[in-house]
């Protein structure tokens, strides 16, 4: 079961669909849904000849900060969306990214938004970077969605370590569906190993209760993420389980192309674990 789901709420209304998905989640699993907000002030920077210059006033920017830290709590606290949820706040002064990786404890999974760049670097949070960090999956709620039925789903499929974990990670969410597909997207030379694969998976997930199907298909001329989306589209899938691909570079992420793919263009929600 899912016991506690973390939410990342950001200022103004940025997050209001965001928090209607996670609240829906946590509906259905009567989990308890934490509300979070972070951000830090912009750090004073040093001149060429060595004095320090503050980035206006530090003092009043973090009183900002906390104002927007107010104005949010307020926003998760009155949302009908979360009206009978047990929820809890926590607001937390910092860098994004180290704060969520380290207040997912407290939570089987963090669901995140696409980062909204208006807010800037110290306000908003690096999905790639918590998902890689925190050791919980990261759902990602795409722009514009207001609703996660999660009633069919999507498993993109490879034999690797993260599609493992990614299974057993959302297990809750396909043991609830109605219908979970799991597809494999190959070339045309791999479908029939591949179909072999994804048997093997959608009947382990049929012993752990969950409606599986399997099928392997090619990618032909589009890529593997959009094979994944039109496969959901046309199931009428609203979420994407993955497994995420990323390794460390010159303290940055570099993703996988279909990781990249679900974490920044995918229309619909996508249930990433690394």
């Amino acid at each position: 079961m899912l016991t506690s789901i973390l939410v990342h709420i950001e200022p103004a209304d940025i997050s209001r669909g965001r928090l209607e998905c996670a609240a829906q989640v946590a509906r259905r699993f009567n989990a308890k849904l934490i509300g979070i907000a972070t951000g830090q002030p912009r750090a004073p920077m040093v001149d060429s000849y060595g004095g320090v210059v503050i980035a206006g006033d530090m003092d009043a920017e973090e009183e900002r900060i906390r104002t927007e830290f107010r104005n949010s709590e307020a926003s998760f606290r009155n949302s009908p969306a979360v009206n009978g949820l047990q929820i809890e706040w926590r607001s937390v002064m910092g860098p994004p990214e180290d704060v969520l990786v380290r207040e997912s404890r407290a939570a089987d999974i963090i669901v995140l938004g696409r980062d909204p760049a208006r807010l800037g670097l110290f306000r908003s949070a690096d999905l790639g970077d918590v998902l890689m960090r925190a050791g919980r999956p990261v759902l990602v709620i795409p722009e514009g969605a207001r609703s996660l039925d999660a009633k069919h789903i999507v498993v993109g499929w490879t034999d690797t370590r993260e599609s493992r974990r990614a299974c057993l990670d959302a297990l809750p969410l396909l043991q609830a569906a109605d219908a979970v597909s799991v597809i494999e997207v190959v070339d045309q030379s791999e479908i029939e190993a591949a179909k072999a694969r994804v048997t093997d998976v959608a009947m382990f997930l049929g012993r752990h209760d969950v409606n599986a199907e399997a099928q392997s298909c090619s990618c032909a001329e589009r890529s593997v993420a959009d094979a994944l989306i039109l496969a959901a589209e046309q199931r009428g899938a609203d979420l994407i389980v993955a497994g995420a691909y990323g390794h460390s570079r010159l303290r940055e992420w570099v993703f996988g192309g279909v990781t990249a793919d679900l974490l920044t263009r995918s229309p619909k929600c996508s249930f990433l674990a690394h």
